[in-house]
């Protein structure tokens, strides 16, 4: 093996191997209508990571995102995506108060807890998502929901996450979660 050949066998055995994972196979998503609108109810089993914790006890600020996809599902041709959706959360520390304030960015309700294992819990389970009008899907179509969901470090500048590429990274993508829209 050359030189080369080395060196990138090493980088993607980080990239590949030691990228942090919070959460296991056992998310689960499922979707009703509710007054002509298709919500969603989110299961995430995950624990934040230990400099995640850090990160907030030193006043940064994570957000917490779930990005949503409504695909048409089609027998021999190509999905169509149909329509996105975006959720997101940040999740900061009061230094004063010793508590945890969670804010959902798209409605702006908050919720205030004591402890990060109350996050934790608050925040592996989300209930009544709002996806996409009935009106828009054809009740004789196959629709999935694909959803893709993130932890990010905000307020560090570019060159700071570059620097700090190869040590504890405060950035976790989770793995994806589908389900059927309609059952």
């Amino acid at each position: 093996m050359t030189g080369k050949a080395k060196t990138k066998a090493l980088a993607l055995f980080f990239v590949f191997f030691l990228s942090p994972q919070s959460f296991s196979n056992e998310g689960s998503g499922n979707s009703y209508v509710k007054d002509g609108v298709y919500f969603s109810d989110v299961k995430l089993p995950f624990k934040l990571e230990q400099q995640q914790v850090e990160a907030l006890g030193s006043g940064l600020t994570l957000r917490f995102q779930l990005n949503f996809i409504i695909v048409d599902v089609r027998n021999w041709r190509i999905d169509r995506d149909i329509g996105t959706l975006s959720q997101a959360y940040s999740i900061r520390l009061n230094a004063f108060t010793g508590r945890y304030l969670i804010t959902n960015l798209n409605i702006g309700t908050k919720a205030t807890l004591s402890s990060i294992q109350e996050v934790e819990s608050f925040l592996s389970e989300i209930k009544n998502i709002p996806l996409v009008d009935d009106s828009i899907l054809d009740i004789e179509k196959n629709y999935s929901v694909v959803m893709q969901a993130s932890i990010t470090a905000e307020g560090i500048s570019q060159w700071i996450k570059t620097i700090s590429f190869w040590r504890e990274n405060l950035d976790t993508e989770f793995e994806t979660i589908e389900w059927k829209l309609l059952d």
